[in-house]
């Protein structure tokens, strides 16, 4: 197969210029046109959270961050980082949550990758809530520096053996066919909820970060898709830490005052200005005139 130079090939159609590269951790926004589709399509993942965490596992995250089923959209898991959220395409789907696309983005940095090759919606996704849910890091991918493109995170060797082996052969005979469903992913970002879609430009605004921001915006999605398509069935999978939390520093009681000391003690400490105890001092008689 012929390579071809990303930064000379023109980009692929229906690309529109603007914001498709974005860093974590600073406010630094540049456009880079993504690598063009040279490739054949890769085998689909399936909704599963062992495999999602098999494939986190394969690039180096550590063992207390995993994914679990969201059963209940209502109650999502306290300490999600993030979501990843499959349902099905086509029909009015695209037209009714379309509305919830197209919110702009607020000003902080996400990194986000978008989808160029076919069947790689769900490894899109799942980077793009591993690279930015806090204190996940992929050192298996092996690139240097804390600000990694996504064209040079999708391209490297290590992603795509993971993707495979979470695939598994199941996935392999499915390479190349319309599955009818599509993986995106809710991510948080400093004090905003983002959704990131690997099929649009770059990142799409939320909402405000909450406690019950997470509830409010997969609600918001599954009314919409069912609102089209009331038989379409979903799967949610949310990205937790399940380290132990250190339990809260609890202030010690102060110690109790003594009790206070006998008269005859406290009688027998008291000093007159010539140093005489007070008990030992004779008594003066008082007489009446």
């Amino acid at each position: 197969m012929k390579a071809v130079d990303a930064m000379s090939a023109p980009p692929p159609a229906g690309y529109r210029t603007g914001a498709n590269r974005w860093e974590r951790g600073t406010l630094w926004l540049q456009h880079v046109d993504p690598p063009p589709a040279v490739e054949g399509p890769w085998p689909p993942l399936a909704s599963d959270p062992d495999a999602f965490t098999t494939f986190a596992r394969d690039l180096g995250a550590d063992e207390r961050y995993r994914f679990i089923d969201v059963l209940d959209i209502d109650a999502p898991p306290k300490r999600a980082l993030a979501f990843v959220v499959c349902y099905p395409t086509g029909g009015s789907v695209a037209e009714a949550i379309l509305p919830l696309f197209s919110t702009p983005p607020p000003p902080n940095a996400a990194f986000f990758a978008r989808q160029t090759v076919g069947g790689t919606c769900g490894t899109v996704a799942l980077l793009n809530a591993l690279l930015n849910a806090p204190g996940v890091a992929l050192p298996e991918i092996g690139i240097e520096g804390d600000r990694p493109t996504a064209a040079a995170v999708l391209a490297a060797p290590a992603v795509r053996a993971a993707h495979d082996r979470a695939a598994g052969a199941a996935g392999s005979a499915e390479a190349g066919r319309r599955q009818g469903r599509h993986f995106v992913a809710l991510v948080k970002v400093a004090k905003d909820y983002l959704w990131l879609d690997g099929k649009r430009s770059g990142p799409v605004g939320a909402g405000p970060r909450s406690k019950k921001g997470a509830r409010r915006e997969l609600r918001k999605l599954v009314d919409a898709v069912l609102d089209a398509r009331p038989d379409a069935l979903f799967s949610v999978v949310a990205l937790v830490d399940t380290a132990p939390r250190p339990r809260p520093r609890t202030a010690r009681a102060a110690a109790p005052a003594p009790p206070p000391a006998p008269l005859a003690t406290r009688l027998s400490l008291r000093r007159t200005r010539s140093g005489e105890s007070s008990t030992d001092r004779p008594r003066r008689k008082m007489y009446r005139k």
